[in-house]
């Protein structure tokens, strides 16, 4: 099981250049599908971060049998008060439920004091189309009323796809 995650951003040489130099490690470059020049480097190895400014996970909770390929969805959760709760259980019931196309799914809190209530969710899917599927569905409807901004609620996600 996958306890520790962590990912940064550069530029492709700069991260082609940690995944040459770090060749024991188990990396995924993605790029983020909206800003077709900014790139993260994900780190699925299960050590701790190499990475200058890295940002950390911790692994709240996963799938069986997590399949990591395919297009990540990352998804990050800031609410406050008793909806931290309600958060936390919607966000354990999709990795509990694991829906059909989803490949993988990582429930997991940022690993840094100041955004220590930050609740984060990747999930990787083999194509857009499916994980469009399963924003429309029954399943993703637990999310909702997360996923948009407002006084006590923050919310921010991105689509990466693989670069290699």
């Amino acid at each position: 099981m996958l306890t520790k995650l962590s990912f940064t951003f550069g530029s492709h040489q700069i991260l082609q250049g940690i995944i040459d130099d770090h060749p024991e490690r188990k990396f995924k470059l993605m790029q983020a599908s909206t800003h077709s020049n900014k790139l993260a480097l994900f780190d699925l190895s299960n050590q701790n971060p190499i990475f200058k400014n890295p940002v950390v996970l911790t692994v709240l909770d996963e799938t069986m049998d997590s399949n990591y390929n395919g297009l990540f969805y990352y998804q990050s959760f800031q609410v406050n008060g008793y909806r931290q709760q309600v958060l936390y259980n919607s966000l354990q019931k999709v990795i509990a439920d694991k829906p059909a196309a989803m490949n993988a799914g990582l429930m997991t809190s940022v690993a840094n004091k100041a955004e220590s209530s930050t609740l984060v969710l990747i999930t990787a899917w083999d194509s857009f189309e499916d994980l469009t599927a399963w924003k429309n569905s029954d399943s993703f409807a637990s999310l909702t009323n997360f996923t948009t901004m407002g006084s006590d609620n923050y919310y921010y996600d991105e689509v990466y796809r693989s670069v290699r």
